[in-house]
């Protein structure tokens, strides 16, 4: 079974008060995750379709428990487990006759090719972790643990915004949901053609001025940039290796 408040037939009023109660229950604290559900409710559609959610108190509960396991288990210190799905001998076979490798070579290839797999699948969440360190400052609220559909971060004034790693790794289904909305799109990794060879082009002074938009006069402009953000990989690393898997 699955559930979304935008279903409730139930007033504001009537929401923000299983809400309080629900945060006291689950005993959460989380400052930012009030200012996500004042925005939320204003239009209910932003909330996320829950499964196992049957009503506005189990949704809600679940909604919070999201939350908190989201920001208590951050993606720098997650472990990453083996791949479930079975390789296929016949891949590590076409591959070692193309490459005129042996049984051992190729084994190493098919572990090193696993371990490219798993940074992939981390690396979009490392990124919302390191943009959320550097924007708290700024207005910009993490919405981690799925709050808000479809949006990484919001803000009380400017919107909403989505983050992707790389330009082509938005589905149909976000794309859809972004239309005729305030949500602005950022994605950090672009390519450029030169002398014939495509090569990247990251995209972090698009973010800033997004985040530069609206600041304080007493703060530094936000300066994200590509050399930090590696530094920041290679800290989590050295820190957590077991955060990808050649398994």
């Amino acid at each position: 079974m699955s559930y979304c408040l935008k279903d409730s037939t139930l007033s504001d009023c009537k929401l923000v008060e299983i809400y309080n109660n629900a945060k006291n229950l689950l005993n959460c604290n989380e400052y930012e995750l009030d200012k996500i559900f004042e925005i939320a409710i204003i239009d209910r559609s932003r909330f996320p379709l829950i499964n196992s959610a049957k009503d506005e108190v189990s949704y809600l509960e679940h909604w919070i428990a999201n939350y908190v396991n989201a920001k208590s288990n951050l993606p720098r210190n997650r472990v990453a487990k083996p791949k479930q799905a079975c390789s296929d001998p016949a891949v590590s076979q076409l591959v070692k006759i193309v490459s005129n490798s042996d049984d051992e070579l190729v084994k190493i290839q098919e572990r090193h090719h696993n371990l490219f797999m798993s940074a992939e699948n981390i690396l979009g969440q490392l990124l919302e972790e390191y943009i959320a360190a550097k924007v708290s400052n700024y207005g910009w609220i993490w919405c981690a643990g799925n709050t808000l559909r479809a949006i990484d971060f919001c803000h009380l004034t400017i919107g909403y915004l989505q983050i992707k790693n790389k330009s082509n790794s938005e589905n149909s289904s976000s794309s859809n949901i972004r239309e005729k909305t305030n949500i602005k799109k950022w994605y950090r990794l672009g390519t450029k053609k030169s002398n014939g060879q495509q090569i990247p082009v990251f995209k972090w002074e698009d973010l800033n001025k997004i985040i530069n938009s609206d600041i304080p006069n007493y703060l530094e402009p936000c300066n994200m940039n590509e050399d930090d953000y590696r530094s920041f990989l290679i800290n989590v690393a050295k820190q957590n290796p077991k955060i990808i898997s050649d398994l």
